[in-house]
C-alpha cells in the first residue's frame, strides 16, 4: 500500500509540475471525440498490458541485462504514446492517470474517465504479471 500511495503521489506532482511549466495547461483525460471511447479504454489495457510486461521481464528478473532495461521500457512508452496517444491520451498507468485527473479537476474537466481508465489500466498489468508468471516459472522458484 505505501508503493502505490508513493506511485499516486509521484503522478500527481508530475501533472502539477507539467501544469506550473505550462502556465496552467492541463490535459484533460478523455477518449479523442473522433474515436469510440471503448477503443481507448481496449487500448490502454493493450498498452499497459505491454509496458508491464516489459517491465517484468527486464527490470526484475534474477539473471538480466541491466544496462538494457531503462531503453526497453522507454521504448514501450514512446510506441505507446505515439500509437494511442491521440485515442486515449496514452497514460498507460494510474499514478499518471489520477495525476491528469486531479490537475483536470482544477481546470474543469470531470472525473467521469478516470476509473474506466484505471480499470483497464490495472487489468492491463495484473494479465502482464499473469503472463510472465506463466512464462517465466524459474522467477518464483526459491533458492537453496
Amino acid at each position: 500500500m505505501p508503493y502505490i500511495a508513493v506511485q499516486l503521489i509521484g503522478g500527481t506532482a508530475a501533472a502539477f509540475t507539467y501544469q506550473f511549466m505550462e502556465n496552467g495547461k492541463v490535459i484533460a483525460l478523455a477518449p479523442n471525440a473522433a474515436h469510440n471511447p471503448a477503443a481507448a479504454w481496449v487500448f490502454e489495457f493493450f498498452f499497459t498490458f505491454l509496458l508491464a510486461f516489459v517491465v517484468l521481464s527486464v527490470a526484475t528478473i534474477k539473471n538480466g541485462l541491466s544496462e538494457y532495461f531503462g531503453l526497453a521500457i522507454a521504448s514501450c512508452v514512446t510506441a505507446g504514446g505515439c500509437a494511442i496517444g491521440t485515442v486515449s491520451g496514452g497514460s498507460l498507468n494510474p499514478a499518471v492517470t489520477t495525476g491528469i485527473s486531479v490537475t483536470g479537476l482544477f481546470a474543469g474537466h470531470g472525473i467521469f474517465h478516470f476509473p474506466i481508465y484505471v480499470l483497464f489500466e490495472v487489468a492491463g498489468g495484473l494479465a502482464a504479471a499473469a503472463l510472465f508468471r506463466a512464462v517465466r516459472p524459474e522467477e518464483y522458484k526459491l533458492e537453496d
